[in-house]
């Protein structure tokens, strides 16, 4: 009798070897239809590599019904799964000892779960163990029930193998994800003359037309699934284009790169190192970043302040930790490239964060090293489900042998023999969620500036401030509408030539809208402008057109 019932069992067996343990595991695969495409095939995959942390070659079968952690004795189906795993094997847990017996199953699940048991039957009957007819009867129902999704689960369990070993045979590094960007922006500065120093308006504004580019090769490395070694080499050219085209100084201009384009750092069309970092966890509640370039030590804090601008780069910066120079024009930038970076979670909710960085330059100098001129930064802050805020502090100190300054802005004179340089920068920045598709954010922070050049002190203080407001979804899913506004940090008088300077409030603003033409691709066309340019309220305001393109893969 019971070779009888072993024909039809011998047909629809011939499912590969190791199914069961893929239907105990992955069900982010076997839930797809049938019917999935080549894509959804890849990203199974994905998910699947993903599923727990580990592989399928690291999953035991479970031999004893008390291996599985979470099922007990007095389990209503205790008796019926201790059967099929002591009597005929066929049942797996996941990578983490456990069951998961009230999860749902899809069909393709259980027809897996089927499979594995008709091998074990199979495997029984070839050697002469006896095997219940009454189990033989039921087995056979099943199969003829689950004849369909059986068939199909053995066509796609050899497609993802298929495509999985085409990955595994072109895929760039085992353990490194390339990905990258371009972005293309025509600009163009325009408003009733260029922005000087003493107000005159009397030199036009350059209305050309400019095509500036950053192209950046990110090479992403993880060793423990929880950590990312980043090397991003970038190429970029037409830093300082806006600037020019509205300001007379230029880029040495006191506001003049109020107008440049977010990121957009001339390397004259070579590709150079951009970013050295290594980000990892330490413990649950701790990560821990280390750079030897392009790192300021707010790296790993969380802390949001808005998403309310996409173009500018003083905007998108407003930062009180390390001193932005190159956002003001004369004043030395900050100490923001080798370093480490750290952030502690005491809660779900609230993280602290400490940090220490130096200029990359100084770093691998001897005359100054690694702890002489430094930026060092620490926050508190607190992500609720509608509303973030922080407080945090900055400071940063530079020394002789780093220090180098249009002293004309302090002295009178360009000839520095000793000098030094220290911030102190306090902010408070939030940001809140109006419902799903408009958000608010903003900052303000209070900056005191010492400066002692050959002997001659001066302080400066002032309040530096911003504000954004972003729309999502305007027009088309993806997209988003966003405004800024904000002033930065000004002394509000300087001694030029025995000669008190005094200095009017400068303020930028960007309207600008990204449309997502597909997932990687978008164009955003956007309007800066500077009010009161060069800190002189006699200056014409001075604007700047962007329509650039956004390329990611």
């Amino acid at each position: 009798m019971a070779s009888l019932k072993l024909i039809p069992l011998m047909k629809v067996a011939p499912v590969l070897v190791g199914v069961s343990f893929i239907a105990a595991q992955a069900d982010p695969i076997l839930a797809e239809s049938a019917g999935s495409s080549e894509q959804d095939l890849l990203q199974q995959i994905d998910n699947y590599n993903n599923e727990g942390g580990d592989s399928l070659g690291e999953i035991d079968q479970v031999n004893n019904v008390n291996q599985l952690e979470d099922v007990s004795p007095d389990d209503w189906a205790f008796e019926a799964l201790r059967n099929l795993v002591e009597r005929y094997g066929c049942i797996a847990g996941y990578p983490d000892g456990t069951f998961r017996g009230n999860e749902p199953m899809t069909r393709y699940e259980f027809a897996a779960g089927l499979n594995a048991c008709l091998q074990q039957i199979e495997q029984l009957i070839a050697a002469d163990d006896q095997v219940d007819e009454g189990d033989l009867e039921t087995l056979e129902r099943l199969v003829q029930e689950f004849e369909a999704e059986l068939t199909t689960l053995g066509t796609r369990v050899d497609d993802l193998e298929g495509r999985v070993g085409q990955l595994e045979d072109t895929q760039f590094s085992t353990t490194t994800q390339l990905s990258g960007g371009v972005d293309f922006a025509l600009t163009s500065g325009f408003g009733s003359s260029k922005a000087t120093l003493d107000g005159s308006n009397d030199i036009d504004t350059d209305s050309n037309i400019g095509f500036l580019y950053k192209a950046d090769l990110n090479f992403d490395a993880s060793f423990t699934g929880r950590d990312r070694l980043r090397v991003r080499l970038r190429s970029a050219d037409g830093d300082g284009f806006t600037q020019r085209a509205t300001h007379e100084e230029g880029r040495d201009g006191f506001a003049g790169d109020l107008t440049r384009l977010d990121d957009i750092r001339s390397t004259d069309g070579d590709f150079v190192l951009d970013t050295l970092t290594y980000r990892f966890p330490l413990g649950e509640r701790a990560t821990i970043v280390v750079g030897a370039n392009d790192i300021d030590p707010d790296e790993a804090f969380e802390y949001n302040f808005g998403s309310g601008f996409i173009l500018n780069d003083f905007i998108d910066g407003g930062d009180i930790y390390t001193f932005e120079g190159d956002n003001l024009g004369i004043f030395p930038g900050g100490r923001g490239d080798a370093g480490i970076s750290t952030s502690f979670n005491l809660t779900d909710r609230i993280s602290v964060g400490a940090g220490y960085t130096a200029d990359g330059g100084d770093a691998r100098d001897p005359q100054t090293g690694l702890f002489q001129d430094y930026s060092a930064a620490a926050n508190i802050n607190y992500a609720g489900d509608h509303f973030d805020i922080g407080l945090g502090y900055g400071r940063t100190a530079i020394g002789s042998e780093a220090f180098d300054i249009d002293s004309a802005f302090v002295n009178g004179t360009s000839d520095i023999e000793d000098g030094s340089f220290t911030q102190d920068a306090v902010g408070l920045r939030g940001a809140a969620r109006l419902g799903r598709r408009t958000e608010i954010g903003g900052w303000v922070s209070y900056v005191d500036r010492n400066f002692d050049v050959d002997g001659s002190s001066d302080s400066q203080d002032d309040w530096a401030f911003g504000t954004n407001v972003a729309f999502f979804d305007v027009g088309r899913e993806g997209s988003k509408l966003a405004i800024g506004f904000a002033s930065p940090a000004q002394a509000s008088d300087f001694e030029v030539g025995g000669e008190d300077i005094q200095l009017d409030r400068a303020y930028v603003a960007e309207v600008s809208y990204d449309f997502p033409v597909n997932d990687n691709i978008s164009v955003i066309p956007g309007v800066m402008a500077v009010f009161n340019p060069e800190n002189n309220s006699d200056n014409d305001n001075v604007y700047v057109g962007v329509l650039q393109t956004s390329f990611s893969f």
